[in-house]
């Protein structure tokens, strides 16, 4: 009676580790696309699946096996080949012939399983009067991979040794490296046994641009690069991810971060412009100029959103010009001020040393102190009138260190009252400082 029972634990444990055996190294994925013959398309066999199916009721994995119907059909001839990678030959290790079920849902569940390796499936079809549709007859070739668990351990920017990239850092260049077990090259040519594919995963998904070393022994190590342009803020996790579908754990070790170092940006700056009248013709009518050089400009610019495509932000653009004018019977004089709050958009270029900006917002037009001065101390009374204006334009920035920067701006101006309308450009020169 006890040797009965230690020879049931002993098949139990047997059954168990069979099992598990199955479960690591058994995975694959068909694809394919037959021919096609009058009103009949066959496609040649495909998994369900990227992952093998366990039968929950039986403890049992399964090799699922589909194909696309060819109409009403008398059976379906199945037949899968062994390639042999060295010699190229091949060698049937399965056949088949489907059942009256078999040919309506077109799926079989395949029994040996196949082991890895590279295979060619054959399907013929015979119609119903038991004749085989030679024209419809698919192969095709497709690969049985090993399912393996990969790790990650931990993610790095090599250059700093930290899990943190700073998308304003100049010396960033995407480099990525991960640490783990199970982690094999990606497979671009499909032949491959063994594959791993990787990815970061937050608010979006992220796949590396191209692999730059590999621990080709261990499969503890890999490195990649990244596209800057497609890394945006945020907390990513860095996945390996087999042919199975089996991937690695979400955790703090997979963890990536991608951020600024300032999480906003405070520009000022200031410099020269000249404002130039396109149309309404009442100060050069006055002034007997549509330029006015004597104009000083200033802007401050707050950009709080930060991300890879680019920063938001608003921001306030003022500029003063001081309007004469001098004839042998009197003189004009005054000044014109502008001051207006803008929705302000920058975009990082050429490792961000330099920022295209586009900006745009509403504000006022200040016309001060503008007075007739004639002789015998006679003047006119005074004009100030403030009217609502409007501005829209571009600039450019660039960077003589990480906060010293020149900039190039063009602004269109429009002002209205009741007695003009008035449009300006004011092209401009500055010095800023970023805090």
């Amino acid at each position: 009676m006890v040797e009965n029972e230690r020879t049931g634990e002993l098949y139990m444990h047997s059954k168990f580790f069979l099992f598990m055996i199955i479960m690591l190294f058994f995975s694959f994925k068909i694809t394919g696309q037959g021919n096609t013959s009058g009103h009949a398309e066959l496609d040649s066999a495909s998994l369900l699946s990227e992952t093998q199916s366990e039968n929950a009721a039986e403890n049992k994995i399964t090799q699922p096996f589909e194909w696309e119907s060819a109409g009403d059909v008398l059976k379906y001839e199945i037949k899968i080949f062994k390639i042999d990678e060295k010699t190229g030959l091949k060698n049937q290790v399965y056949f088949h012939e489907t059942t009256e079920e078999e040919n309506e849902t077109c799926l079989i569940y395949l029994d040996p399983l196949l082991s890895p390796g590279h295979y060619e499936s054959e399907i013929k079809v015979y119609n119903v009067l038991g004749i085989l549709e030679e024209s419809l007859t698919a192969r095709e070739e497709f690969v049985i991979r090993r399912a393996y668990m990969p790790e990650v351990r931990s993610v790095s920017y090599p250059l700093y040794m930290r899990s943190t990239i700073y998308l304003d850092d100049l010396d960033n260049d995407g480099i990525i490296e991960v640490d783990g077990r199970n982690l094999f090259m990606p497979d671009k040519s499909g032949k491959e046994l063994t594959l791993t594919n990787y990815f970061l995963k937050g608010n979006k998904t992220i796949y590396p641009d191209e692999v730059l070393s590999h621990d080709d022994e261990r499969n503890r190590k890999i490195k990649f690069r990244f596209d800057m342009k497609k890394l945006d803020v945020g907390l990513y996790h860095m996945y390996a991810q087999d042919a199975s579908g089996l991937h690695s754990e979400e955790n703090s070790d997979s963890e990536l971060i991608v951020k600024f170092k300032k999480w906003m940006d405070l520009d000022v700056e200031g410099g020269y412009t000249c404002p130039v009248v396109l149309h309404d013709d009442t100060l050069p009518l006055y002034l007997d100029s549509k330029a006015y050089p004597l104009s000083l400009y200033g802007k401050l610019a707050f950009m709080p959103f930060k991300h890879s495509w680019g920063y938001l932000g608003i921001g306030l653009r003022t500029s003063i010009s001081r309007l004469e004018r001098k004839e042998s019977g009197y003189t004009i004089d005054g000044n014109l001020g502008k001051l207006h709050l803008l929705f302000v958009y920058q975009l990082p270029m050429f490792r961000r040393r330099v920022m295209a900006e586009l900006h745009g917002g509403a504000g006022i037009g200040y016309f001060n102190n503008i007075v007739f001065h004639f002789p015998r101390n006679i003047n006119s009374e005074p004009l100030n009138t403030v009217s609502l204006s409007f501005c829209a334009g571009f600039s450019s920035q660039f960077y003589i260190n990480k906060r010293l920067y020149s900039a190039f701006a063009l602004d269109y101006i429009f002002t209205m009252n009741k007695d003009m309308s008035l449009g300006m450009l004011e092209p401009s020169l500055s010095i800023g400082w970023q805090f």
